[in-house]
């Protein structure tokens, strides 16, 4: 593999891929997955296999029995160490809700880069807009942006990160 040097960490979460393309900019090298260095035997075969879907109900009614709770745990188990996400059915939100939510988070991507950078995380925060946290050394970065905000508790919202634009996406608290 290829060396490159990483840029520092304030240097990386500050450049979106986004903003550099728009520039003509290059990405930095660890955004570059070179040649399929990066790419491990379970990448290849999580490409083939459907994302694991669990049970939400399964592993919180009263009226499910040991065995089946069991059973279900260990498939979120296996899912989050190999996939590191699931799909969760059976969670009881609302097809209406789940709609609005996305509708709000596509109004809020597509706005303009100024307009999503006022809720730009920092280096060592998690909520807010912005890329993941800085991987390891020689782990490519990844691509997208998130917005990640902490619902519950409520005690732990941080209203200053959560976006006044579009207007919809502060009606949903409500």
């Amino acid at each position: 593999m290829a060396a490159y040097s990483v840029p520092p960490v304030e240097e990386l979460l500050s450049k979106r891929v986004q903003e550099m393309v728009l520039h003509g900019e290059e990405p930095l090298g660890p955004y570059i997955c070179r040649s399929g260095d990066d790419v491990d035997e379970k990448e290849d075969i999580m490409d083939t296999s459907p994302i694991p879907i669990i049970d939400l109900n399964l592993l919180s009614s009263s009226t499910t029995s040991d065995n089946e709770r069991e059973q279900e745990l260990e498939k979120l188990g296996s899912a989050l160490s190999s996939w590191g996400c699931f799909q969760g059915i059976a969670h009881g939100i609302s097809a209406s809700l789940l709609d609005k939510i996305r509708q709000v988070s596509r109004e809020f991507f597509n706005q303009p880069m100024e307009e999503k950078n006022r809720y730009a995380k920092s280096v060592v925060d998690f909520q807010g807009y912005g890329a993941d946290p800085v991987p390891e050394q020689g782990q490519s970065l990844d691509w997208s942006d998130r917005l990640f905000l902490e619902v519950f508790p409520e005690d732990g919202r941080q209203y200053n990160l959560w976006p006044q634009i579009p207007i919809s996406f502060r009606l949903m608290d409500s």
